[in-house]
């Protein structure tokens, strides 16, 4: 029985031995595809941090136009009304 034991605490060593390289090939693939999955993940927070700080001064520039074009069309509108009163 002994003998048993010491044969199969040796196998194990092997076993393990063997397939450490293996082991620790597969750690690094899984260590390069989160790097490069939670790089991904920063550059695509940081490109949402700008649009969420851009989006307050777009809405006020697109506001600013919107007054620019109705103060447009009423001129025109005044315009016209004087070019068909003459």
């Amino acid at each position: 029985m002994e003998n048993k034991n010491i044969l199969l605490g040796a196998i194990r060593v092997i076993v393990k031995e063997e397939i450490r390289p293996e082991i620790e090939r597969l750690d690094k693939k899984i260590t390069d595809f989160k790097d490069e999955i939670l790089t991904g993940q920063d550059n695509m927070s940081k490109k949402l941090d700008t649009i969420l700080n851009e989006h307050p001064s777009m809405n006020a520039s697109i506001d600013q136009n919107r007054d620019k074009i109705k103060n447009h069309e009423e001129r025109i509108q005044q315009v016209e009304i004087n070019t068909a009163q003459a």
